[in-house]
């Protein structure tokens, strides 16, 4: 009966440890998509502005105040909530891990160390060693930050723009070439 009751156990601990794996993955997965998604759009933006400029102060002011709102509603918003279930998640997931002995030296074999090393338990914690969310923010700050500077230093004056040799640059219009 005690042998019964303990694979159950086990086979519970194994199925709530499969759901948290997959928990971890599709938060990963989502913050992975939303942050490329992101950069793209910044990047695309950045040049948008570049390549047509603004003159009005006040557009600027406003096109930045805007875009600041709406990264900071995505990186201290959505990302932290995100970032913060994938952490429980993986809290929950070394604490059944734990429980599986996959922390208990000899265990399953006659190994002195652990099937999974002692680093592995600070999974979730601040002291953890990876870095996915961390790269993540700060592709994002290099994406807005170019997008803000790419509005601030914008000007067009027309639809031309002088580059470095002084030549001028008219974006989308074509040359007839003649020989």
């Amino acid at each position: 009966m005690a042998h019964k009751m303990e694979k159950e156990k086990t086979d519970i601990l194994l199925s709530a440890l499969e759901e948290r794996y997959k928990s971890v993955h599709a938060i990963r997965d989502r913050v992975e998509s939303i942050g490329l998604w992101a950069l793209g759009l910044m990047l695309a933006a950045g040049g948008w502005f570049i390549i047509h400029g603004i003159n009005s102060c006040t557009q600027k002011v406003l096109y930045a105040l805007a875009l600041s709102a709406a990264f900071g509603a995505l990186r201290f918003r959505y990302l932290r909530d995100l970032e913060g279930g994938f952490r429980n998640q993986l809290r929950i997931a070394v604490r059944i891990e734990k429980a599986l002995g996959l922390f208990t030296p000899k265990f399953f074999d006659e190994q002195d160390e652990p099937i999974y090393p002692k680093s592995f338990e600070k999974a979730g914690t601040d002291h953890a060693s990876g870095r996915f969310f961390q790269s993540t923010h700060i592709l994002l700050y290099i994406g807005f930050f170019f997008l803000i500077a790419s509005i601030l230093f914008s000007n067009n004056s027309g639809d031309a723009q002088k580059i470095g040799d002084g030549s001028v640059l008219r974006p989308f219009e074509f040359y007839e070439y003649q020989q």
